[in-house]
């Protein structure tokens, strides 16, 4: 049977990238399809209204600019998958992020989800309230957690 259908938690920036990589070095080494995934996330926004962080107008310009970081982000996923012949899909949505990813996981019956190192938690409130946490504490599949971004590199160059 094997790992045939992999997803990939992005959230941009370089520890995604990296996290990417290493998505695309295991989806060509076992010859599976990657499935990236990218949330607009709308609770964080808001949080940032109620707060009185943003008003309203300035929430939907932030929005429509996550939205435009993810898909110029799942682009390049999708460039670098392309490039070691691996078949990839992306997938931008929008909501809680926890709730997205673990839905794309059960709706395309993922195999394994690779995701970036857990943040150090200081409190029980912040294990309970981070997103990768829950992700990876709901997560219905196998999970593979990035550390060793040198390594990261190193493979994703070998292939």
């Amino acid at each position: 049977m094997g790992i045939k259908n992999i997803v990939v938690s992005v959230a941009g920036g370089v520890v995604s990238l990296l996290t990417a990589k290493y998505a695309v070095y295991l989806a060509q080494q076992l010859d599976a399809k990657l499935t990236a995934v990218y949330v607009v996330d709308e609770k964080a926004l808001g949080d940032l209204l109620k707060s009185k962080i943003f008003v309203e107008v300035e929430a939907q310009g932030y929005e429509s600019d996550l939205e435009e970081q993810g898909r110029r982000f799942l682009e390049r996923v999708r460039r670098m998958a392309e490039q070691k012949g691996v078949a990839f899909e992306p997938v931008l949505t929008r909501g809680v992020v926890h709730d997205e990813v673990v839905e794309t996981i059960k709706q395309l019956n993922a195999d394994m989800l690779v995701m970036g190192e857990l943040k150090e938690a200081v409190s029980r409130k912040e294990i309970f309230y981070d997103e990768g946490e829950r992700i990876f504490r709901e997560s219905p599949c196998t999970v593979v957690v990035v550390k060793d971004y040198e390594k990261v590199e190193m493979l994703y160059g070998s292939i």
